[in-house]
Protein backbone atom coordinates (compact mmCIF):
# COMPACT_ATOMS: atom_id res chain seq x y z
CA UNK A 1 0.00 0.00 0.00
CA UNK A 2 2.68 2.32 -0.32
CA UNK A 3 0.97 4.45 -2.57
CA UNK A 4 1.00 8.62 -2.88
CA UNK A 5 -3.33 7.49 -3.30
CA UNK A 6 -3.92 7.10 0.42
CA UNK A 7 -3.97 9.99 2.28
CA UNK A 8 -1.76 9.39 5.82
CA UNK A 9 -4.22 8.82 8.66
CA UNK A 10 -4.73 6.54 11.25
CA UNK A 11 -6.59 4.12 9.54
CA UNK A 12 -3.88 3.47 6.92
CA UNK A 13 -1.44 2.86 9.22
CA UNK A 14 -3.32 0.42 10.97
CA UNK A 15 -3.90 -1.04 7.73
CA UNK A 16 0.15 -1.12 7.18
CA UNK A 17 1.20 -2.51 9.98
CA UNK A 18 -1.75 -5.19 9.91
CA UNK A 19 -0.62 -6.27 6.52
CA UNK A 20 3.19 -6.26 7.64
CA UNK A 21 2.37 -8.23 11.03
CA UNK A 22 -0.26 -11.00 9.81
CA UNK A 23 -0.46 -10.75 5.89
CA UNK A 24 3.31 -11.08 5.32
CA UNK A 25 3.46 -13.95 8.00
CA UNK A 26 0.21 -15.44 6.35
CA UNK A 27 -1.85 -15.46 9.79
CA UNK A 28 -5.01 -14.45 7.54
CA UNK A 29 -7.95 -14.32 10.37
CA UNK A 30 -6.19 -11.86 12.41
CA UNK A 31 -5.45 -9.72 9.02
CA UNK A 32 -8.87 -10.18 8.33
CA UNK A 33 -10.59 -9.21 11.33
CA UNK A 34 -8.58 -5.63 12.18
CA UNK A 35 -9.32 -5.08 8.53
CA UNK A 36 -13.33 -5.80 9.18
CA UNK A 37 -12.98 -3.75 12.31
CA UNK A 38 -12.02 -0.42 9.87
CA UNK A 39 -14.33 -1.65 7.33
CA UNK A 40 -17.21 -2.00 9.47
CA UNK A 41 -16.06 2.37 11.05
CA UNK A 42 -16.27 3.20 7.01
CA UNK A 43 -12.38 3.06 5.80
CA UNK A 44 -12.73 2.51 2.33
CA UNK A 45 -9.24 0.64 1.39
CA UNK A 46 -10.25 -1.45 4.27
CA UNK A 47 -13.43 -2.23 2.82
CA UNK A 48 -11.93 -3.31 -0.69
CA UNK A 49 -9.36 -5.33 1.82
CA UNK A 50 -12.35 -7.36 3.32
CA UNK A 51 -14.04 -7.56 0.09
CA UNK A 52 -10.89 -9.22 -1.11
CA UNK A 53 -10.64 -11.33 1.45
CA UNK A 54 -14.18 -12.77 1.08
CA UNK A 55 -13.17 -13.37 -2.30
CA UNK A 56 -10.15 -15.37 -2.17
CA UNK A 57 -11.38 -16.63 0.71
CA UNK A 58 -8.68 -15.75 2.84
CA UNK A 59 -9.12 -16.55 7.01
CA UNK A 60 -12.53 -16.17 6.28
CA UNK A 61 -14.22 -18.50 4.02
CA UNK A 62 -14.81 -17.55 0.53
CA UNK A 63 -18.16 -16.19 -0.27
CA UNK A 64 -18.83 -13.86 -3.18
CA UNK A 65 -21.96 -12.22 -2.07
CA UNK A 66 -20.05 -10.95 0.67
CA UNK A 67 -17.21 -9.90 -1.20
CA UNK A 68 -19.15 -7.92 -3.68
CA UNK A 69 -20.87 -6.39 -0.85
CA UNK A 70 -17.77 -5.02 0.58
CA UNK A 71 -16.04 -4.04 -2.37
CA UNK A 72 -19.40 -2.35 -3.81
CA UNK A 73 -19.28 -0.68 -0.46
CA UNK A 74 -15.67 0.64 -0.87
CA UNK A 75 -16.18 1.31 -4.72
CA UNK A 76 -19.03 4.08 -3.45
CA UNK A 77 -16.93 5.41 -1.06
CA UNK A 78 -14.35 6.20 -3.73
CA UNK A 79 -11.87 3.56 -3.36
CA UNK A 80 -9.88 2.96 -6.57
CA UNK A 81 -9.02 -0.45 -6.53
CA UNK A 82 -12.81 -0.78 -5.22
CA UNK A 83 -13.97 0.70 -8.25
CA UNK A 84 -11.77 -1.64 -10.58
CA UNK A 85 -12.64 -4.27 -8.41
CA UNK A 86 -16.32 -3.81 -9.04
CA UNK A 87 -15.68 -3.50 -12.44
CA UNK A 88 -14.15 -6.84 -13.26
CA UNK A 89 -16.95 -8.44 -10.83
CA UNK A 90 -19.79 -7.05 -13.37
CA UNK A 91 -17.29 -7.60 -16.65
CA UNK A 92 -16.75 -10.77 -15.84
CA UNK A 93 -19.93 -11.66 -13.94
CA UNK A 94 -18.57 -12.57 -10.73
CA UNK A 95 -21.13 -13.05 -8.23
CA UNK A 96 -23.72 -10.41 -10.20
CA UNK A 97 -25.04 -10.83 -13.36
CA UNK A 98 -22.82 -9.76 -15.89
CA UNK A 99 -23.24 -6.05 -17.14
CA UNK A 100 -20.55 -4.41 -19.17
CA UNK A 101 -22.35 -0.62 -18.82
CA UNK A 102 -21.94 -0.76 -14.75
CA UNK A 103 -18.13 -2.43 -15.71
CA UNK A 104 -17.52 0.60 -17.90
CA UNK A 105 -18.96 2.72 -15.57
CA UNK A 106 -16.60 1.84 -12.70
CA UNK A 107 -13.45 1.24 -14.60
CA UNK A 108 -14.04 4.93 -16.32
CA UNK A 109 -14.75 6.02 -12.03
CA UNK A 110 -11.19 4.52 -11.15
CA UNK A 111 -9.23 5.78 -14.13
CA UNK A 112 -9.98 9.50 -13.60
CA UNK A 113 -8.59 8.74 -10.14
CA UNK A 114 -5.47 7.51 -11.80
CA UNK A 115 -5.92 3.52 -11.65
CA UNK A 116 -3.87 2.26 -14.36
CA UNK A 117 -5.26 -1.17 -14.64
CA UNK A 118 -8.92 0.72 -14.79
CA UNK A 119 -6.94 3.15 -17.65
CA UNK A 120 -5.80 0.13 -19.52
CA UNK A 121 -9.38 -1.53 -19.45
CA UNK A 122 -10.93 1.49 -20.82
CA UNK A 123 -8.64 2.11 -23.43
CA UNK A 124 -9.50 -1.50 -24.43
CA UNK A 125 -13.10 -1.16 -24.02
CA UNK A 126 -12.80 2.49 -25.80
CA UNK A 127 -14.54 4.22 -22.47
CA UNK A 128 -14.17 7.82 -22.53
CA UNK A 129 -11.87 9.48 -19.85
CA UNK A 130 -13.26 13.08 -19.05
Amino acid sequence: MASDYYKPCRELDTCNELIEKYWKTQQYEKCFSGHLSLAEHGYPLAECQVGYFYMEGCGVEKDLEKALYWTERAARHGDWDGQCNLAWFYETGTGVPADLEKAKHWYQQAALQGHEIAHKKCVELGIPLY
